[in-house]
């Protein structure tokens, strides 16, 4: 057999080096790791190590250190995976930084930024900061595990050590957010969202609306999903909260309350009482109502002069909205949509009636402008990007045949602006950190490249004139300073590529400027008094124009006729498309940002964070580029650490079946993680076993798609809690591939195969109560195929819409007999307008066996819920092909079967200020199902089962991010005659899903 095994691993060894050929680069210092995946990267490698250098620096000044803290290097991770910069942190298991090379997305001037990459690492880094940072007593907890321990939720133990190693991690988004936010606008000389418009838009727009501001515990539970900014408001309240804490008490008592120190609490709400004589809560509440107060006073400002008059077009706020575009002759506008409740789309209103019209859903929509469009009056077409999140995509929606006509996938081209003058596309490429200019013709079959910007340049909110002259665009400056340009397409045609600076604002940005009707003119927004306003500039003689007095915000202008704007009107529930004249305001009051106060209070302080003490070393380009060498994965793997576990196994003679093991999990891996390898090592002497099946070993190296699987006695934690077990005795080795492209949201592609050997085993691989006595060893190898295209609403829990199918085979090698089967799947649901997050799904799934009926392996086994009373999967087991609540586990036997599952998924209930800051529920939900499975034996008649029941879900958060999902399930069984179970059966489900 081990030959067998052996000879097996040798063939497909070779394989393992097959699909991952991509060579990665490194560039090492003392100081930190930087790794990247395109060569073509290496030129701006020395630019990245001088903004990282100078975000470390101005940290190293701020955050006291204690005599036992050394900095770990950072692992860099520069990518390119998406069009729109971004960037990321994790202290688990080594401290990393990841950074999109894209330019930032400007929608709506959310995010104030100067340089991205300066602005991305001082962002970054305080996160690295804030988590890595360790006092004595976190220092022993890492070097007992000689790690920082990641939560593995096969080991539901290891959060346990994590939060030993990293408590600050375990705080929740709007603490870790709101003091990078803070952290990025002062290190940054005052640009960054401490200091945004769109942060005190948005807080203006609840008071004055009669809103309530989110309780801290709220924030998390409700406050993350009621409105169309879901996740991105833990940015907003906690970029108010420390704004309010530095105002009131000062930049000191802030720095004491984020800084791990030795006299530091370990849970982050306990080290806020030390720091301030309160509690969390009550200082949050104190805030709302200074916000309040804070708010009010603004609005009263405004209103001291007239307030702009608007004439709604829709009778509701449309949540995310992208800028309108304008069809004169129909009367109507287009754009993307996303709401709550409801698939993001394409949707045509009519500016007479308000009437809207979901034209297409869209796919991959981002938050706050969910797609880029165009309008193609010619042909009468909608052009929008696709897959925004990624890789842009480019759609082509049919007014007059009412449907897609084209679809390009990976174009990376957005901000697309029709030319219908001379019929084509114009738009901004996207890639490795620069920007094209590039020219589409009318079939968008030939990418004409016409100005590419210089690395680093961020422009955005591209409008062609409608004589086809100009081409207008925003240019972003190092400082954040704004500057419109316009190109002369004529000259275009001759090479010349010389854009007129037409304005530029140090102190406010210049956003979604479109021409005028006659041209003369550029129309857009800008928060230049604090509040969003519509401004015109004149072309001819450079001077701005006020043309709006607003209350709340106005963004993204078009006139729609002379003299009449169509705009968008920010509300605490999104953009409202109104129209209103095209006048001159002369007349109008600034507003104080809430970040300005806290600055009054705080001056000197704030003025000297971000001056560099001590000059940085100079990097020549030279120096790094000569040592940037290949990323060998193998080569680099590492100790990443060891920690001890605890896990269940078979046990017949034992309560429950299962005894106790006590183990230790060592781990190597490659700080990318493309390369990983875990031993566990137990012991189980006080079992009913024979000795042999008292030493348990396990071991898993995944490499890329690739996992080599081998085990003595395999064991698992959840097994201690049961019904459902998967510890088996005896050995396994195996040999799996998984290969899984979501490159294009939200298609999910997957596929894969696997080759197992086991010995000595007493249950079938897959049924835990199908007893092998008569076989010493057997085989099986599986392959299997899905694909998927599953869609979520703003504010949902679950899938809501979509299909997914699949297909796999299994087969037994047992004795010298091989026993072969297939399954087919497949799930379609349905959003249902009755309710918001309301959907209904038919699950389906057929199988037929082709081995021998009469033995254990020719057969498939049916029943139950099949949760654990704890668990790690998917809290929703009776929607898997094999389960059947009310009937036993393996009880019902089928050597053909089809079964078909209706399922209601209702709305979630949100709760809010419920719970403590260390334990609250999010969310309760409620599904109806009822099933239906035909099962076939050889030599017996066809027989029917019936199962229906309910399951109620909530989700519960420890420590903020260890995400636990409790489940109480009640399913019936209707069995036919002679069923083994009885004609009835009820089977109640409790279980607790962990991380």
């Amino acid at each position: 057999m081990f030959k067998r095994i052996a000879f097996l691993i040798l063939i497909l060894f070779p394989m393992l080096t097959r699909g991952q050929n991509q060579t990665y680069f490194q560039y090492r210092t003392d100081e930190v790791t930087l790794v990247f995946f395109d060569k073509n990267l290496s030129r701006y490698i020395p630019h990245m190590m001088r903004n990282f250098q100078l975000g470390k620096a101005l940290h190293q000044q701020i955050w006291t250190t204690d005599s036992v803290y050394q900095s770990e290097a950072p692992l860099l991770l520069l990518t390119d995976w998406e069009d729109d910069g971004n960037g990321g942190a994790t202290p688990l298991p080594r401290s990393i930084i990841q950074i999109g090379m894209a330019p930032l997305n400007m929608s709506y001037y959310v995010a104030p930024s100067g340089e991205r990459y300066r602005q991305l690492f001082k962002h970054e880094y305080t996160h690295t900061v804030m988590t890595d940072k360790y006092n004595l007593r976190d220092k022993h907890w890492r070097s007992l595990f000689g790690t920082k321990v990641c939560t593995d939720n096969t080991q539901p133990i290891s959060a346990l050590w994590s939060y030993l190693c990293v408590p600050r991690w375990y705080a929740p988004r709007w603490y870790h957010e709101g003091i990078a936010c803070f952290m990025e606008t002062w290190l940054g000389g005052g640009v960054g969202r401490a200091l945004g418009g769109y942060d005190e838009m948005y807080f203006r727009s609840i008071i004055a609306d009669g809103e309530k501001l989110f309780s801290v515990v709220g924030l998390e539970t409700e406050g993350s999903t009621m409105d169309f900014q879901v996740g991105a408001n833990a940015y907003l309240y906690g970029t108010r909260f420390v704004n309010y804490l530095t105002k009131n008490y000062g930049y000191d008592k802030l720095i004491a309350f984020y800084n791990r120190t030795a006299d530091s609490r370990t849970f982050f709400g306990s080290q806020f009482k030390k720091i301030y004589g309160q509690s969390l809560p009550k200082v949050w509440d104190d805030w709302k109502q200074d916000e309040q107060r804070h708010q009010q006073a603004n609005l009263a400002a405004i209103r001291q002069y007239p307030v702009t008059p608007t004439t709604p077009v829709t009778s509701k706020p449309l949540g995310s909205v992208s800028p309108l575009v304008y069809d004169s002759v129909s009367g109507k506008a287009y754009a993307a949509m996303n709401a709550p409740g409801k698939l993001a789309h394409i949707a045509e209103i009519d500016l007479a009636t308000g009437k809207q019209r979901k034209l297409h859903n869209l796919n991959g929509p981002t938050l706050y402008d969910p797609a880029y469009v165009a309008l193609d009056t010619r042909h009468q077409r909608i052009i929008y990007t696709t897959n925004n999140g990624k890789w842009r995509g480019l759609e082509v929606y049919d007014l007059q045949q009412n449907r897609v006509v084209k679809r390009k996938n990976y174009q990376r081209i957005g901000n697309i602006v029709y030319d219908n003058t001379h019929d084509c596309l114009y738009g901004l490429l996207s890639n490795g950190g620069t920007q094209t200019v590039v020219r589409l013709d009318s079939d968008l079959e030939n990418i004409e490249p016409i100005y590419a910007f210089p690395f680093g340049v961020s422009v955005f909110d591209v409008d062609v004139s409608h004589d086809g002259t100009w081409l207008s665009m925003t240019r972003q400056g190092d400082n954040g300073e704004h500057t419109l340009l316009l190109f002369n397409l004529q000259e275009f045609e001759q090479a010349i590529y010389k854009p007129v600076e037409l304005v530029t604002w140090r102190d406010a940005n210049l956003g979604q400027f479109r021409f005028s009707l006659d041209d003369q003119y550029l129309v857009g927004s800008s928060y230049y008094t604090g509040v969003s306003n519509l401004w015109q500039i004149n072309i001819a003689t450079r001077q701005m124009e006020m043309l709006t007095n607003a209350s709340i915000g106005m963004f993204a202008p078009i006139e729609i006729q002379p003299g009449r704007l169509l705009a968008l009107q920010f509300e605490r529930d999104g953009m409202r498309p109104v129209t209103l004249d095209r006048q001159v305001v002369t007349d109008a009051n600034a507003i104080q940002l809430y970040g300005q106060a806290a600055y009054e209070q705080n001056r000197d302080a704030l003025e000297q964070v971000g001056l560099l003490r001590d000059s940085l070393p100079r990097i020549e380009f030279g120096d790094v580029y000569n040592h940037i060498t290949p990323y060998h994965v193998l080569k680099e793997m590492r100790f990443a650490g060891a920690y001890p576990t605890i896990s269940g196994f078979t046990d017949a003679d034992s309560w429950n079946h299962v005894t106790p093991v006590l183990g230790y999990r060592l781990a190597v891996n490659d700080p990318v993680g493309l390369s990983s390898i875990r031993l566990s090592l137990g012991i189980s002497p006080w079992s009913h076993n024979p000795w042999k099946n008292r030493l348990h070993a396990d071991l898993e190296w995944q490499y890329y798609f690739w996992k080599l699987k081998a085990a003595w006695n395999h064991t698992d934690f959840y097994d201690l809690f049961g019904p459902r077990r998967t510890s088996r005795k005896g050995y396994t080795v195996g040999l799996s591939y998984d290969y899984t492209n979501s490159m294009i949201a939200p298609y999910t592609r997957e596929w894969g195969f696997s080759v197992d050997a086991y010995g000595d085993m007493d249950a079938l691989p897959m049924y835990q109560e199908i007893a092998v006595n008569d076989v010493k060893s057997l085989q099986t190898a599986a392959l299997y195929g899905r694909v998927s295209k599953l869609r979520r609403s703003l504010g949902g829990v679950m899938n809501e819409q979509g299909y997914q199918l699949g297909i796999s085979g299994y087969g037994y090698l047992a004795g010298g007999t091989f026993y072969p089967s297939i399954e087919a799947t497949g799930d379609f649901g349905t959003l249902l307008p009755i309710d918001r997050n309301t959907s209904f799904w038919l699950r389906t799934a057929a199988g037929h066996n082709f081995g021998d009926a009469q033995s254990v392996f020719g057969n498939t086994y049916l029943g139950g819920f099949r949760n654990n009373r704890v668990d790690y999967r998917d809290a929703f087991q009776y929607r898997t092909a094999l389960a059947m609540p009310g009937a036993d586990i393996d009880a019902i036997q089928a050597h053909s079967y089809a079964k078909a599952t209706t399922e209601l998924n209702l709305r979630p209930i949100r709760l809010n200020n419920f719970g403590a800051l260390f334990c609250y529920p999010t969310w309760i939900q409620c599904s109806l199902f009822g099933t239906g499975l035909s099962a076939w034996n050889p030599g017996s008649k066809h027989q029917m089962y019936y199962s229906a029941g309910l399951q109620l879900s909530t989700e519960l958060v420890f420590v903020n991010y260890l995400k636990t999902t409790l489940s109480v399930g009640f399913g019936h069984l209707f069995a036919p005659e002679g069923f083994a179970g009885g004609r009835h059966g009820n089977e109640l489900m409790i279980s607790l899903k962990l991380l």
